[in-house]
């Protein structure tokens, strides 16, 4: 985070840089660079334009004075304007030169930095998984060099890219690790950054009210501090929290509003998501003309700066609100164009991507935990080392002082070095039995880990089915509407596309990784069942396996591609089959089923 320095710094910047363009003559020098980049954050958020001079000063005459690393950061800073404005190719090309020549000087820190920086933008323009490979290597860097701060924005970049690849248990998960390192520096504007993606998930879960309340904290903090380009953010996020609660009026106000500082701002990114919130909420109240203007505004700006997320959205609004005029040609264009674009950013390749990438942080982070344990274990055995150093030493001395003694203390040394040997056999099978203790622990510790991951994984597959068919429910019934109001030759358009989807929509492969991951997870859940149950049905197997996770029916319902009236059918002839008597409860039968295999 980019946080503001006093107005008094900002004086003495100005006079420090006065000074040095009054020596024309002089040569470049690495205090006046420093000082322009410093001008450069100073009025980022409130002159972006003298920004931008500041840092194109500051760049031409950090190559001028042959200074990579300030060459590297003046073009860090420009990539950063660039981006705040949503000129996103702008941006990507200024990270990628920065990140070239940090990378041939060897400055592993900035280039960190710059890794990090591509990942936002990326992430921008829908590259999720080229953006999740570079918020990785960020992390390993600052991983390895203990940095809390840069590690927690690394973090949330991951946590976003999960949020919108709609993985929300893995977002809220990412995002409470980076509070808690961003707590320790206690940093308000950095903390309040991290609380306001962890809204954006809470919104998204229909967790409006904790939504609310961080953004509101964050839009105090924002405006205290004059950051416009935050400011802007917060309020389209309270205006999109509002639409999706049906308070039209008032989330036409916050986008108003947002749209407004963003004009200001000359961020065009914001524009577009502005124009687009504005569109869809004109769309709810049945102002189709306006929000056809709007989303029009929003889809030449997202398209221009290559912005896909925004674009694959604001198309489908376009098919709405064309649809709502019977313009129904368009209409299905716009909603063609914007499944293309969905296809791009969720396709089965990007899918595979996103997992692979996933299952490397996953190990990446179990090394650290290995490596955390293998430490302690080598401090447990240095401790036991240095105590048996230590017995011997005092045993030595022992019997130096008893040998010079009298003989008649013979007994009493006898004595003496019976008992300092017990206790040595003593502490060192106390040693032992705590490095096996705490190896065990490990063991055990890794194991739940790799269960609860293995649990994560199949509930994310299971909600990934269902998710796709209330997609799928939901685009047959759009089409449906469509078809009642269209002539003749759309009907059949649309009608030969509901077939298409009625006869591609189920994934039986998506259903056996789903089989194999649940076998993997509950061993013997399956065995058990079908020699309690010889009669049961494949059909049977999987409503079985989603009682065992206790789906609620309407969840079932929309995994399975049937009605809940089918599921409490289903579920009718389960009990019959298992002979289960009306006070028994299936869910718990299942709970208990592989349970008390296992005993």
């Amino acid at each position: 985070m980019r946080s503001l320095y006093s107005c008094l710094l900002l004086l003495l910047s100005l006079l420090v840089v006065g000074f040095g363009a009054a020596g024309a003559g002089a040569p470049a020098d690495t205090a006046r660079i420093v000082h322009l980049l410093r001008l450069a954050d100073l009025t980022l958020a409130s002159q972006p334009d003298s920004a931008r001079r500041y840092a194109q000063q500051s760049l031409a005459l950090a190559r001028q004075a042959h200074a990579p690393r300030l060459e590297s950061e003046a073009l860090e800073h420009l990539g950063w304007l660039h981006f705040v404005r949503g000129d996103y190719p702008a941006a990507l090309r200024t990270y990628q030169q920065a990140l070239t020549k940090a990378q041939a000087a060897h400055f592993a820190k900035e280039c960190a930095m710059l890794h990090a920086d591509i990942g936002l933008v990326l992430q921008q323009e829908g590259a999720y998984p080229e953006a999740l490979e570079n918020d990785l290597q960020a992390l390993r860097y600052y991983g390895a060099v203990h940095d809390s701060t840069h590690l927690a924005y690394a973090i949330m970049n991951v946590a976003s890219v999960e949020h919108n690849e709609q993985h929300y248990a893995q977002s809220v998960a990412y995002y409470q690790q980076a509070i808690k390192l961003l707590a320790k520096n206690k940093d308000e504007a950095d903390l309040i950054t991290s609380y306001q993606g962890l809204a954006l998930v809470y919104a998204d879960q229909g967790k409006f009210s904790e939504a609310e309340t961080y953004f509101r904290r964050g839009l105090a903090v924002f405006h205290r501090n004059k950051d416009s380009t935050n400011e802007a953010i917060v309020l389209n996020n309270l205006g999109d929290i509002n639409s999706k609660q049906k308070n039209y009026l008032l989330a036409r106000t916050y986008f108003g509003q947002a749209l407004q500082l963003a004009t200001s701002n000359k961020d065009e990114s914001m524009i577009a998501v502005c124009c687009a919130g504005l569109a869809q909420v004109l769309y709810q109240q049945g102002e189709y003309a306006k929000s056809q203007g709007y989303a029009q505004r929003s889809l030449a700006i997202a398209e221009r700066i290559k912005a896909t997320p925004v674009a694959k959205e604001v198309c489908i609004v376009l098919a709405n609100a064309l649809a709502a005029q019977r313009r129904f040609e368009p209409a299905l264009a716009f909603y063609k164009q914007g499944k293309r674009l969905e296809d791009s950013l969720y396709g089965t390749k990007h899918t595979a991507q996103i997992d692979a990438l996933r299952n490397q942080y996953q190990h990446y982070r179990r090394e650290q935990e290995e490596t955390a344990h293998r430490y302690l274990i080598q401090q447990l055995e240095r401790d036991q080392r240095i105590s048996h150093l230590t017995l011997l030493l005092v045993l030595g001395v022992s019997l130096f002082l008893l040998a010079l003694g009298l003989g008649l203390r013979h007994q009493y040394r006898a004595t003496r070095q019976r008992d300092q040997a017990r206790q040595q056999a003593q502490e060192a099978q106390q040693a032992t039995e705590r490095v096996e203790r705490l190896l065990n622990e490990a063991k055990l510790q890794q194991a739940e880990y790799d269960l609860a991951l293995n649990n994560q994984k199949l509930t994310s597959l299971a909600l990934s089915v269902m998710q796709k068919g209330e997609i799928l429910q939901e685009v047959k019934e759009r089409l449906d509407t469509i078809a009642r109001t269209a002539d003749d030759e759309v009907r059949k358009q649309l009608m030969r596309l509901r077939q298409n989807i009625d006869q591609n929509g189920s994934s039986t492969k998506e259903w056996e990784q789903f089989r194999l991951m649940f076998e993997e997870v509950h061993q013997n859940f399956f065995a058990e069942l079908r020699r309690q149950c010889p009669e049961v049905t494949p059909n049977e197997l999987r409503l079985a396996a989603l009682l065992k996770l206790n789906f609620s029916s309407k969840a079932m319902a929309g995994l399975m591609g049937i009605s809940e009236e089918s599921i409490k059918k289903a579920r009718y002839r389960l009990r019959q089959k298992l002979q289960l008597s009306t006070t028994d409860n299936l869910v718990d039968f299942m709970m208990r089923l592989e349970t008390s295999k296992a005993a």
